[in-house]
C-alpha cells in the first residue's frame, strides 16, 4: 500500500529518515491518524517511526492519546524506540515523551539531523538515482556523464556537487533543500 503524505515537509522527513534506518511503511491507521513505518535491523532492534496525519494525510497535532498508544505498542510489539513525527505536539505530550528515553519527537521546527547524516542520505539517495537513471554507480568522477567539460548535463550530478559544497559550508538549511530536490526528481515531480 501506497500512501502518499500531502505534507511536503512530513514526505521529506519520511524519506530522509527512511534513507538513514531503512524504515518500511507497514501500517496505516485511520482512527488513530497514522501511518506506520518499521526498521528492523534484526530481531531485537525494531524501530517505530509514526507519522501522525488527518484524515486526507496532512501533517497533524499529537495529543497524550497518540502517545499512551504509542507506548503500548512499544511494549506489545517490542520495539526499541520509537519517533512520533508530527507537526506540533501538545505540552503535555512533550512531557511524557521527554519522561521515555524511549520516544523521539520530530515536528517542523525541528533540528534533529546532522550535517554528516544529511550528506549521507544525500549521498545514499544520489547512489539510487544514477542507478536507476544511468544503469550504474559511477566508480570515479570522470565515469559520471552527468559533467562534462565543466557542464552539467545531470540535475542529479548538480544537486549531488552542491550538497559537498553545502556539507562543507555547514549550511544544514541548503542540504536539506538538496535532499528535497532528490526526492522530487526520484518521484517524478522534477527533471
Amino acid at each position: 500500500m501506497k500512501v502518499e503524505l500531502k505534507s511536503d515537509w512530513q514526505d521529506v522527513q519520511v524519506e530522509l529518515l527512511k534513507q538513514l534506518n531503512g524504515y518500511e511503511m507497514k501500517n496505516v491507521d485511520k482512527e488513530m491518524g497514522s501511518v506506520d513505518y518499521i526498521a528492523e535491523e534484526d530481531d531485537e532492534d525494531r524501530k517505530l517511526l509514526r507519522v501522525i496525519v488527518g484524515p486526507k494525510f496532512n501533517a497533524s497535532k499529537v495529543f497524550v492519546d497518540i502517545v499512551h498508544d504509542t507506548v503500548e505498542k512499544l511494549e506489545e510489539e517490542e520495539f526499541e524506540e520509537a519517533i512520533i513525527l508530527a507537526k506540533d505536539f501538545t505540552s503535555s505530550s512533550k512531557r511524557i515523551i521527554r519522561e521515555d528515553d524511549r520516544l523521539e519527537m520530530i515536528s517542523s521546527d525541528s533540528k534533529y539531523y546532522s550535517i554528516h547524516e544529511m550528506l549521507e542520505a544525500i549521498m545514499a539517495l544520489t547512489m539510487q538515482l544514477c542507478k536507476s537513471r544511468c544503469g550504474g554507480i559511477p566508480e570515479t568522477e570522470e565515469e559520471c556523464r552527468g559533467r562534462v567539460d565543466g557542464e552539467y548535463s545531470c540535475r542529479v550530478r548538480m544537486i549531488s556537487d552542491d550538497a559537498d559544497f553545502h556539507a562543507r559550508m555547514g549550511w544544514l538549511e541548503l542540504l536539506k533543500n538538496d535532499f528535497s530536490m532528490l526526492v522530487d526528481l526520484q518521484r517524478g515531480k522534477a527533471n
